[in-house]
This record gives C-alpha cells, sequence and structure tokens, in this order.
C-alpha cells in the first residue's frame, strides 16, 4: 500500500451536512407559507415515519430524542398511564433496567420521572445491553426496561420481550441511534410498548434538532401527545369529546393534564419529510463503508490490535459510526492520537460506563453485577466518523491512516 495519501492533510470529521437543495426548498416554502410552528408538516412526518416503520403505532413529532425519551418515562409515571396485562406505574422509587453503555438523557428521564435506573453491563463484542446482566437485575420494584440500540446495532429483542413479559414489564426502545436497523429483519424500534428516535445533525437521518416517540397503544400515544404540550387538548385525536366533558372552560386553554413544551416546527418536519426518503440509501452507503473498513483492517483484527463492533445475532446493522475496540488502553491512545494528527476525528463510545460518569455520584441509582464489559467498552474503545456524505478518498484515507501510522502493538 502506498503512503502518498498520508503526504496530504485531509480532514474527516464525524458527520458532514447530508442536506440538498430539496431541504433548502422545503425549509424556504415553509417560510413563505408562514405556517411554521407545529401543523401539517408534522402530522405529515408523523404519518409517513409509522409508514416507514410498517407499524399500525402512533407517532409524535418532538423537538429531540432526549425529549422522546423524557416523554416517554414521564408518561409511564403519569395518572392516566393505561395499565393493561398487570403492568404497574412507575412511581418514587420504581426501578428501570438500563444498559452502562447509553447516553445520559436515556438517565435522566428515569431520574427526574422519579425512578431509580438499575445499571446492567454491556457486551465490549456488540456494545449492548448483556441479557443475562439484564435478567439478574430484576426485583419486585422493577417496572420497566430500556434496551439501547448502541450506534446503529441492536439490543437481544427476542430476549428483552420475553423477559418483559415474563415479568410484566413496560419496554421503552431507546433506538435513537439505529434508525433502519433490522432485528430478525423487524425493524429496531417496532418492538417497545413505546420507541424513541432522534433526528439530531449527526444521526442517521436529521431534521437539524428533532426526535420521534411511537406508542402502540392509542390511548398511551394520546397520552404522550397531550404531554408534548402543556397538558392541554387542542393536539388530541379526540378532543372534541374530551372537551365536551367541560363546556364551562374555553376549548382553546383546557388543560386535563401536566406536560411541558417539546413541540417541533414545521421547518423540522419539512427537512425531515425529504431525509426520511434519502434513510435507505444513506444507510447502504454507510453499510458499504463499514464493510470495506472491515475486509481493510483484517490484519490488524487478525492480529488482536482491535475489534470492530460485532452486529448481534440476527442484526442487519445501520452503521451509526465505525466503533472499535482495542487490546488495550495503550492502543486505544495511540490509535486516537495517530488519527487526531491526520485530521481524523474520534469520539469516546458514547457515554462509555455511564456508572462512573460524576454525576451520578449524584443521583439515586443500583448497580446490578459487575460492569466489566462497559468498563472495557470505556477504557479500550474508540469511534471515527462513518457518514453518507463521505467520499472514496475520504473512506480511504482513514483506513491507509490506520494501516500505515496506526498502532502496532
Amino acid at each position: 500500500m502506498s503512503t502518498d495519501n498520508l503526504l496530504i492533510m485531509n480532514r474527516v470529521p464525524l458527520n458532514t451536512s447530508t442536506f440538498g437543495d430539496e431541504e433548502i426548498e422545503a425549509v424556504l416554502n415553509v417560510l413563505r407559507s408562514s405556517c411554521v410552528t407545529m401543523g401539517a408538516k408534522c402530522a405529515e412526518f408523523e404519518k409517513e415515519f409509522c409508514e416507514y416503520l410498517g407499524s399500525d403505532a402512533e407517532a409524535i413529532f418532538v423537538n429531540s430524542g432526549s425529549s422522546a425519551n423524557l416523554l416517554a418515562f414521564f408518561a409511564l409515571a403519569n395518572h392516566d398511564l393505561p395499565c393493561a396485562r398487570g403492568r404497574r406505574r412507575l412511581v418514587p422509587g420504581s426501578e428501570v433496567i438500563v444498559p452502562a453503555v447509553s447516553w445520559s438523557t436515556t438517565f435522566w428521564p428515569i431520574v427526574q420521572a422519579g425512578g431509580i435506573p438499575v445499571i446492567v453491563d454491556s457486551d465490549p463484542q456488540t456494545l449492548q445491553m448483556n441479557s443475562d446482566a439484564m435478567r439478574a437485575a430484576v426485583t419486585d420494584k422493577t417496572v420497566a426496561v430500556c434496551p439501547v440500540h448502541v450506534l446503529g446495532n441492536a439490543a437481544p429483542m427476542d430476549y428483552v420481550m420475553r423477559f418483559a413479559e415474563d415479568n410484566r414489564l413496560w419496554v421503552v426502545e431507546d433506538t435513537c441511534e439505529a434508525l433502519g436497523t433490522r432485528y430478525r429483519s423487524r425493524l429496531a424500534g417496532t418492538f417497545g410498548d413505546m420507541s424513541t428516535f432522534s433526528f439530531f445533525f449527526s444521526h442517521h437521518i436529521t431534521t437539524i434538532e428533532g426526535g420521534m416517540i411511537v406508542a402502540k397503544d392509542p390511548q398511551l400515544a394520546e397520552l404522550v401527545r397531550c404531554m408534548r404540550a402543556h397538558g392541554w387538548t387542542r393536539d388530541l385525536r379526540k378532543r372534541h369529546e374530551v372537551e365536551a366533558q367541560y363546556p364551562d372552560i374555553n376549548a382553546n386553554f383546557l388543560f386535563v393534564n401536566t406536560g411541558f413544551n417539546v413541540r417541533p416546527t414545521e421547518i423540522n418536519a419539512a427537512i425531515g419529510l425529504i431525509q426520511l426518503r434519502k434513510l435507505d440509501q444513506f444507510n447502504q452507503k454507510r453499510n458499504e463503508i463499514a464493510s470495506s473498513w472491515t475486509r481493510s483492517f483484517q490484519p490488524l483484527i487478525n492480529g488482536g490490535i482491535f475489534q470492530p463492533m460485532l452486529p448481534g445475532e440476527g442484526v442487519d446493522p445501520a452503521w451509526f459510526a465505525y466503533p472499535v475496540i482495542c487490546r488495550n488502553t495503550v492502543i486505544r491512545k495511540q490509535l486516537q492520537r495517530s488519527l487526531a494528527e491526520h485530521g481524523i476525528e474520534t469520539r469516546p463510545i458514547i457515554c462509555g460506563n455511564m456508572a462512573r460518569q460524576p454525576a451520578l455520584k449524584h443521583i439515586n441509582h443500583r448497580i446490578s453485577g459487575d460492569l466489566r464489559g462497559a468498563d472495557q467498552i470505556m477504557d479500550c474503545g474508540l469511534l471515527w466518523g462513518l457518514h453518507p456524505m463521505m467520499s472514496v478518498q475520504d473512506s480511504d484515507y482513514v483506513a491507509d491512516v490506520i494501516l500505515v501510522a496506526g498502532p502496532r502493538s
């Protein structure tokens, strides 16, 4: 392999804009219309998103994936929660099982809603929640489990759903990093009682900021819809039925529940509608780049230098980035330094082991079992960008840097 490419410094960011003329024109059309707050475009995006999932569930568009998680857990704590099949409402002290390797705003809504996150180990090969650790964590206080599909892979949903059914638990499926990932031919995000998605700038599609919560139960969807905007009735599907119960209150300002203001805008939805139609081609490009790198890195993989994330059994991933677990921390530091010196941006594998983050010292939580897998991911893991706008020259440059100037032992 030639080292000529290494003589010219390239800059390879984690992500870059995927907007084309279509998104720009869609935004301009919204601005020209003067209808810019949540309205018809948002409803259209919700409808097309459910059609993409192939689901008869209902989608509620919000201003971020973090807000989607916020609404999901506050819905579980709400007095109007429709509790079916013996499942219980989240009350102060209730436990929610969550993997150690996830994002901060998977954890914080559990705490903010009064629950206790129960942290279980993650598999350093797949980066997903360890199913045995999940089973060992259940107590009589457990009301929900939150599988997190990390970096375009998928949690073992067969095990998660059986576990939840056996223990009468809610399943909140955090799919913020896995839009388009399939588990046993079904799209991730179609298993849980509620599923959350993120459309942040660096995600599989973007609305700049934005997220979606999908709920199977129509009553639960209506509750989330109410909570999205102040707890008022204005956006409810059965608005008139509810408002008829309170004829002495102005229907435009009728509040029937608690809530937030986490609404998106028509601009976000207009972008999302264009991006959603590009999702499959985006993910195809992501997966092609990941496959080419894995082929190129076989000498390093076979030599035990590092191991890329392995898709779980039955998973067709939609690669979010390219995460690797190095043999030790020395190699991780060498690899990170080499990539930085050649203009290639890197990150840790999301939050690493959340139990080690200083914020956890100030919140009530429980650790179930050891977290050796999550520690290995945190101490030896690294990722670099993988996105659909990456050129062949960019992906070849990354491979050349790692193979020629990367770690050797």
